[in-house]
């Protein structure tokens, strides 16, 4: 394993940080600095790279992840759960799973398709902030990284507490202050290539479902419910055929190997994008693809 991780120009320019041995530099001190060193942590563990890499960085900082919560659903993957189970236990973390489903099924009347996502990411993080607090654990490990949104409310929050920008201390703070707890999110200066560096510098491999993933440059995976139409009133059955036609769907480009793969329902939009590193695939190979995925829809 290298000493080291340099980080991309974006993260050293926009974000102020150089490279792995300045990210644990920073994290350490702000653990110091809000007198939590020592203290419990509980691990959102969505069995993808974010979540998982968050978790290696965690354990090589030496600090004190007790639990992994994976949450499920009745139209999450297995192979999510899987894999969050094996990280878990390569880690020797104790891992419990959280279902969710009829919190979603309330959740989701009268909704639209566009709402989904962060309806359920809502659930979970009240769900975590629960656990947390009856175990008495006060700071919750996320995989959050510099595309999302809660990046803006960080840096505000850093703003008005330190009348600056100081990014040094983005990784652990009490926001949302809405919960009264610390999150912890060792990612949340990195973009996707210094997440993908550091998951490789961790010897992490994660399987690919081989879904398109979201709009953050079609990589995100992990929930078929993020391809219900934006417009969409969200119902059971629109789940469940969500589900099953992304199961599917999935299942051929995973076989295939060379594509990833989702359709968007009910307008039964075909979405398709090549793996990354896989060259020399042209028109004629996206075609026959797409002929295999019409008859196995058929």
């Amino acid at each position: 394993m290298e000493e080291n991780v340099i980080f991309t120009e974006w993260t050293r320019n926009k974000r102020q940080l150089d490279d792995l041995k300045q990210l644990k530099r920073d994290i350490l001190h702000n653990f110091q600095e809000h007198k939590v060193l020592n203290k419990k942590i509980i691990s959102m563990l969505s069995g993808g790279k974010d979540s998982s890499t968050a978790l290696a960085l965690a354990k090589d900082l030496g600090l004190n992840v007790v639990l992994a919560v994976h949450f499920v659903h009745k139209w999450s993957w297995s192979l999510s759960k899987e894999q969050a189970k094996r990280i878990a236990n390569e880690f020797e973390i104790p891992i419990v799973f959280c279902d969710i489903t009829e919190d979603l099924k309330k959740r989701i009347n009268g909704a639209k398709g566009g709402s989904i996502c962060r309806i359920c990411k809502n659930i979970m993080k009240n769900k975590i902030i629960e656990l947390s607090k009856r175990k008495g654990v006060p700071i919750i490990l996320t995989g959050d990284t510099a595309l999302e949104k809660i990046s803006g409310p960080i840096i505000q929050y850093l703003r008005k507490t330190y009348n600056e920008e100081k990014f040094e201390k983005m990784e652990l703070t009490p926001v949302p202050k809405r919960y009264g707890t610390l999150f912890f999110r060792p990612l949340i200066r990195c973009g996707h290539e210094d997440v993908i560096k550091l998951k490789n510098y961790y010897g992490i491999n994660i399987e690919r479902i081989h879904e398109v993933g979201d709009k953050f440059g079609y990589w995100r995976e992990g929930c078929p419910l993020q391809y219900c139409d934006y417009n969409a009133k969200i119902t059971e059955n629109l789940l469940d055929k969500l589900y099953l036609y992304n199961k599917k769907i999935t299942t051929l480009a995973r076989r295939d190997g060379r594509f990833r793969a989702s359709i968007k329902l009910p307008s039964k939009e075909l979405l398709i994008v090549p793996v990354e590193n896989v060259k020399d695939i042209g028109s004629r190979e996206k075609e026959e693809f797409i002929r295999k995925l019409k008859n196995l829809l058929n």
